[in-house]
């Protein structure tokens, strides 16, 4: 019975509450971990999708709307997550980046649906299972696709009155992998070098060096051992 229907447990419009309050909860569980990791759908984004999936399956079955075909309601649901997921999907020359994010968008969804319709244990469960597939699996996924190698580089660029930096910057802070920016020195000619830290074993790791050829002001990448 604790993953039975909370509808037949409590009367509304408590059962209403406890569902809402519920989809909250299971939002904030999963979002943290994508706040944590600072991802574009973070705390808010997250609560505010389970929240929103719950209230329109919850409303769906009221009796003010008849009660009449939720699942009607609950397919425009899907359908509208799908435009916000592929929102969130990123793709350049040189890599796909998002469809996690826009996966944790759909299963959130879910889960605010399983909740609205009355299974708050079930969701909890599930956010559970979500926030364990975020964590938990990554670091099993580092640990079979091997460790990071780490190589260096030289970044040659034109200072571009402080411009290119802030773009190398950018471009370095949302680059998957080991990364790390060590010392920024003058060279001749106005020119200035950066040194940098990347992994250089993993495909989607090492197109930093492609995403750093094609910043403007980035005149020259020199391998530096």
């Amino acid at each position: 019975m604790i993953f039975g229907d909370v509808r037949q447990l409590m009367p509304p419009p408590y059962c209403e509450f406890v569902l809402v309050a519920t989809a909250f909860l299971c939002g904030a569980l999963v979002g943290f971990e994508r706040e944590k990791g600072h991802k574009p759908a973070g705390l808010r984004t997250i609560i505010l999708i389970c929240v929103g999936s719950a209230i329109f399956t919850v409303v769906s079955a009221s009796p003010a709307l008849g009660g009449h075909e939720p699942a009607r309601i609950a397919a425009q649901i899907v359908t509208g997550v799908g435009f916000l997921g592929a929102g969130s999907i990123l793709r350049d020359r040189h890599h796909i980046s998002g469809l996690t994010t826009a996966a944790t968008i759909w299963a959130s969804s879910g889960i605010g649906l399983a909740v609205g319709a009355g299974y708050a244990t079930a969701g909890v469960v599930l956010s559970a299972a979500v926030l364990i597939t975020l964590g938990w699996v990554r670091r099993l996924e580092l640990v079979l696709n091997g460790a990071c190698q780490v190589q260096r580089v030289l970044v040659v660029y034109q200072p571009g009155q402080g411009k290119t930096r802030a773009r190398i910057t950018a471009l370095l802070d949302e680059a998957k992998g080991h990364i790390a920016i060590g010392e920024d020195r003058e060279r001749p000619a106005g020119m200035r070098e950066l040194s940098v830290e990347y992994c250089g074993f993993h495909r989607d790791h090492r197109c930093v060096l492609a995403q750093l050829a094609d910043v403007p002001g980035v005149e020259a990448l020199e391998t530096s051992k």
